[in-house]
């Protein structure tokens, strides 16, 4: 099997991603400039979603026949800043960002505008600034977070008509997906004042992080004080929900939601200890990034934004998510 050599930085920072997803050798004695090489900065594959991210995109590479490597930035834009300035160096054919940050990774982006390589942002779109500033990408491919948000607010709408006490636990305050997210969930829920938010807490996406805050927030708020848990992400719904098991007080939550829809977010709706997640299709992401990179590739056209829909998903319709 044929690999690349990679410079020992490179290699030291794809370190955690080759053991997340496995060998980035794509094919069988392929000689050197045969295959184009396409790059990628992750942003973070300590995020089960991510790692689901990644493993798409490593199947669709295969098929589409591009070499892929995977760096993991672990949420720092420094680390993101070397790699990129890595796959400058090695002169990659293209640049997929899953970016750390809305505004600081564009310095990152900016280097790749100055090299002339084509740069496919996924799942998280850059601040407008970096395009009224000159900055250009070829296509984005994800989510619209605002849609998850505005999910997640109807669904309590819906679940509370008579209003209750709500904790809302956002993943972190300047993350382009939390602040959309949570844009999304108050445009709904704005028209709705018996729908009271007396908690609103960072969880950094953390299942043990939901768990702590919930754990506190239980001693805080007595019986029949808490109805509803409002998460921006499936983990710190599972860790507040394991936290009310323990208290004995799930028969008191009306609403436990999160987004991602992975495999335990879909099993914890499943059992009832979620009643609900927003699906974000994380093996469409992966896949149609490498399709557009493809077509990039070849010289063909795609469209500057691809948005993967979200879902509800609730015990109803849970099977058809598994």
């Amino acid at each position: 099997m044929y690999c690349r050599t990679w410079p020992a930085a490179v290699a030291a920072l794809a370190l955690t991603c080759v053991v997340a997803l496995g060998t980035f050798c794509l094919g069988d004695a392929v000689p050197p400039g045969d295959k184009k090489f396409v790059g990628v900065t992750l942003l973070n594959l300590q995020f089960s979603f991510v790692v689901a991210v990644g493993d798409a995109m490593k199947a669709e590479a295969a098929k589409e026949g591009l070499e892929l490597v995977c760096l993991d930035s672990a949420r720092n834009v420094v680390t993101e800043l070397s790699q990129v300035e890595n796959l400058i160096t090695r002169k990659v054919d293209l640049i997929v960002m899953y970016p750390v940050d809305q505004k600081s990774s564009q310095t990152a982006a900016n280097l790749i505008n100055k090299a002339g390589i084509p740069l496919v942002l996924l799942n998280t779109e850059f601040s407008n600034d970096f395009t009224s500033n000159g900055g250009n990408f070829v296509t984005y491919v994800g989510p619209n977070d605002v849609v998850a948000g505005e999910i997640e607010g109807h669904y309590l709408v819906n679940r509370l008509p008579e209003g209750g006490n709500v904790i809302y636990l956002a993943i972190e305050y300047g993350r382009s997906a939390t602040e959309k997210r949570k844009a999304g969930f108050e445009s709904v829920i704005k028209d709705h004042p018996n729908l009271r938010m007396i908690s609103q807490l960072q969880g950094y996406a953390s299942r043990t992080k939901g768990k702590s805050i919930m754990e506190n927030l239980l001693k805080k708020y007595g019986k029949g004080q808490l109805q509803a848990l409002v998460a921006e992400n499936d983990e710190m719904a599972i860790g507040a929900s394991s936290a009310i098991q323990a208290a004995d007080r799930l028969g008191e939550f009306k609403v436990l939601i999160g987004i991602n829809g992975l495999q335990p977010g879909l099993d914890a709706v499943s059992a009832g200890t979620l009643t609900a997640t927003v699906f974000q299709d994380a093996t469409a992401q992966g896949t149609q990034t490498i399709i557009a990179a493809g077509k990039i590739l070849k010289g063909e056209t795609v469209k500057p934004r691809l948005v993967i829909p979200f879902q509800l998903v609730t015990k109803d319709n849970v099977s058809s998510f598994k």
